[in-house]
């Protein structure tokens, strides 16, 4: 290829405080600086005009639009849209991308995999791979990516495993950490003096969104039990000296903080990061609401962080550094990327020895908490894990028992293997490595390639359609109405035969009805789509012009 390899990544807009953008800003601003690469975002949840796009050295595209834009009702249609599904193909055409990388959950990249242009990009993608079994739809749909990578060790031997090594991981690239801002204080006593608060307690401390899957629950009643576990022996002094630290949003999609904490009775035990709206000051507290007052400005607009509202890298570190340990309690994990960020602190870790949490602990030398027993998850079908709480409690117990030499003995080696295992220098190289490698196939990188033998007329319904087989039914839509003939006795195919013999599918918790109608009508779409996206790729339909694009191309004219 005479020309540099353009890139396109799906993924949360860059400058966002979640793990997807943190992993594309690293990786895509080392990318970015060989020089080897043209590359694009296609910027989930970021807007045309945000100011903080402005210095990256790559196309930015928003795929996020406000209430009051006049496209937002559309925005809104469909749940993938806010993955990118509603701009992919466009943004495709404009940019026009060899390759096409996506490092997010399975559900938020499907519509990549049925996209009408799929032949003409190489599709690289790292899914996260929290749990196993996968569900049979993801692994047909990793299996038909050009490669895939993981993030952990535990996840390429996941997909391996349940694709009969038919799915064969590139590599595995494993989120990295800024070691320079992630790093241990000289003085944590001297830290916690000039916040205000005991300057030799024990902090058990972690950093987890409030959502489901983080078990919070859980993790206060083994703080509970650890109390209990302190009077019980006699250790008073250990039960008032120990505090757990939680780092995380409320009110958010996940648990009743406030009432988990009063059903325990710890309210007095937990301590809670909170930031100023008006100051931007953060500090920490005991819990004191939503909503607080600031120590700072005396403004009642201090809350609980959040994605928007949240933590520079240097100020996290600083609560990292707050800690004595870190524990990861949850049920599953697609890396868990505060784990390694703790390491770098020098913090020793203590995870649920399950999922990608498995890496974590054996790479940085942690203590593995017991897993009790597992469960089945009725939204995925995979198992997820419920460690012990009062094994847990003990460990606990354990730790703040251990002496300080101990304990930065521990820490030495936590930050040694985030050197030498989590580093982002070394993530964006695997990347490098693996899309210098890349040779584009078929028509991937010609779109400028002749117009494909795409039927216009779409053939009408049969008059005696209800009397068709399903399954010769079924057939005959693929090939003749979507003109996907690719998808015979696929997955896709067995579902609809699998669907119209039962006459009903489930959507999210609803049961909805689907005959042979439906069917039709959703293959018309598919082939309206495809038919359009081919005209407009060979130049023989205009598209109206779009604020994103005109945006992504003028960047420097808008942001001042």
């Amino acid at each position: 290829m005479n020309r540099k390899k353009r890139i396109l990544i799906c993924n949360d807009a860059h400058f966002l405080l979640t793990g997807y953008a943190k992993y594309s800003r690293e990786v895509l601003s080392r990318l970015a600086k060989t020089g080897k690469y043209e590359i694009a975002e296609l910027a989930c949840f970021g807007e045309v005009n945000d100011s903080k796009c402005q210095d990256v050295p790559w196309t930015y595209y928003a795929n996020s639009v406000s209430n009051q834009h006049p496209l937002y009702s559309h925005y809104i249609s469909h749940p993938q849209n806010e993955f990118g599904s509603w701009r992919f193909e466009r943004t495709c055409l404009e940019f026009k991308p060899d390759i096409v990388i996506d490092i997010r959950d399975p559900w938020m990249l499907s519509f990549e995999y049925d996209s009408p242009l799929r032949q003409f990009y190489h599709w690289s993608i790292m899914p996260t791979v929290d749990s196993h079994p996968q569900q049979k739809d993801w692994i047909d749909m990793f299996n038909s990516a050009d490669s895939v990578l993981t993030y952990s060790h535990y996840g390429k031997n996941v997909l391996e495993n349940e694709s009969n090594n038919n799915i064969k991981v590139v590599d595995v690239a494993s989120p990295g950490v800024d070691l320079d801002v992630f790093k241990p204080v000289d003085d944590k006593k001297e830290l916690r003096k000039n916040i205000g608060f005991f300057e030799n307690a024990n902090i058990i401390g972690t950093i987890m969104r409030n959502q489901t899957r983080k078990l919070y629950p859980d993790l206060f009643q083994a703080f509970k039990k650890f109390i209990d576990l302190c009077y019980e022996r006699d250790r008073k002094d250990l039960a008032d000296n120990t505090f757990l630290y939680v780092h995380c949003s409320y009110p958010d999609a996940g648990w009743e903080i406030p009432e988990l904490l009063l059903e325990h009775e710890i309210s007095h035990k937990v301590i809670f990061t909170y930031v100023c709206h008006n100051c931007g000051n953060v500090f920490c507290n005991f819990f004191r609401g939503p909503r607080s007052v600031c120590h700072r400005c005396n403004s009642i607009n201090a809350t609980l962080p959040n994605t928007a509202v949240g933590l520079d890298a240097s100020q996290l570190s600083t609560v990292f550094n707050f800690f004595d340990v870190y524990i990861q309690y949850a049920v599953c994990e697609g890396f868990g990327m505060p784990q390694v960020e703790a390491a770098a602190c020098g913090l020793p870790i203590m995870t649920v020895n399950y999922s990608a949490m498995e890496d974590i602990v054996e790479n940085c030398g942690g203590i593995p908490l017991e897993v009790e027993r597992m469960f089945r998850d009725i939204g995925t079908n995979s198992y997820r894990a419920l460690p012990d709480n009062l094994k847990t409690a003990e460990e606990f117990y354990k730790f703040v028992n251990t002496p300080q030499d101990m304990r930065r003995i521990k820490g030495r080696k936590s930050r040694k293997s985030a050197e030498m295992c989590y580093n982002w220098d070394r993530t964006a190289k695997i990347w490098e490595k693996h899309l210098d490698s890349i040779e584009l196939t078929g028509l991937q990188g010609k779109w400028d390639a002749p117009i494909r033998n795409i039927k216009s007329n779409i053939p009408k319904l049969p008059d005696n359609f209800n009397n068709i087989p399903n399954n010769v039914f079924v057939n005959w839509v693929i090939e003749e109405v979507m003109q996907q003939p690719e998808k015979l006795n696929t997955r896709f195919a067995a579902k609809m035969i699998k669907d119209l013999n039962f006459g009903a599918v489930k959507s999210g918790r609803d049961i909805k009805l689907f005959n042979k109608q439906d069917f039709y009508n959703l293959a018309v779409d598919i082939a309206k789509q495809h038919i359009d996206c081919e005209m407009v790729r060979t130049g023989n339909m205009d598209v109206e012009p779009m604020d994103y694009i005109t945006f992504a191309n003028e960047r420097d004219k808008y942001i001042k």
